[in-house]
């Protein structure tokens, strides 16, 4: 396993600008007419919690999705291995059983999860409102990261670009890996795609290289409800 990441931060390396972090993720399906109650309740705990450093939390409400995902919200908290280890250790108390227990009267659980970035670029595009997860079940993970690298060479991305792996909590469909993207607004997610021949050719070199090792399992598009 060592060895398979050497390669694969190796193929990745030209385009690896910041310290990469880990993930939590809890997709949520809300009742109907339980938006604004479940809303409220996530922001009187984690407003009310002095965060670790670097540690973001984010409620995202899902757009666009395919028919095997019965979420219609994600929870996710990024950062430091420590910090979110730390942030997990908040996560627990009276208050919290209090908060736990009025939530889940207004939405359910679907699944939890969480991974590590692998690539990270225009960090600065980060906080953008409108974000789309494309998701892979890959067996070579070493030419999967090569091929990445070349199609993004082709085909640089405007907003924030993560490519990541899941590492708890997959599913029997071997979910493996992730590119999560942002967009300025929901104009620019419903335009993406490559413009040029050369992206084009790019995009398609992509697909067909990976679909002999990989499976692409679909994808996410959503919209920041808010940031903590």
């Amino acid at each position: 396993m060592k060895k398979i990441l050497f390669i694969l931060f190796l193929a990745i390396s030209n385009f690896i600008v910041a310290q990469n972090i880990a993930f939590e993720q809890v997709a949520i399906k809300v009742k109907p007419g339980s938006g604004g109650q479940v809303l409220s309740l996530f922001n009187d705990f984690y407003g009310s919690i002095e965060k670790p450093e670097g540690v973001y939390i984010r409620l995202s409400y899902i757009n666009f999705k395919p028919q095997d995902i019965e979420a219609t919200h994600f929870l996710t908290f990024t950062g430091p291995v420590e910090g979110l280890a730390k942030l997990r250790e908040m996560r627990g108390g009276d208050k919290y059983s209090l908060y736990n227990s009025n939530m889940l009267r207004h939405a359910e659980v679907i699944s939890t999860t969480a991974g590590t970035s692998l690539i990270r670029m225009n960090l600065d595009k980060s906080s953008q409102p409108i974000a789309q997860v494309w998701r892979w079940r890959v067996e070579d993970p070493a030419s999967f990261a090569t091929e990445f690298s070349s199609l993004i060479k082709a085909f640089p991305q405007q907003g924030y670009l993560s490519l990541g792996q899941f590492t708890h909590g997959t599913g029997s469909d071997g979910e493996s890996h992730y590119v999560y993207t942002t967009h300025e607004n929901y104009a620019g997610a419903l335009g993406w795609g490559p413009k040029t021949q050369a992206q084009q050719q790019a995009f398609l070199k992509f697909q067909k290289a990976t679909t002999k090792y990989s499976d692409f399992l679909g994808s996410v598009t959503m919209s920041n409800v808010k940031t903590w």
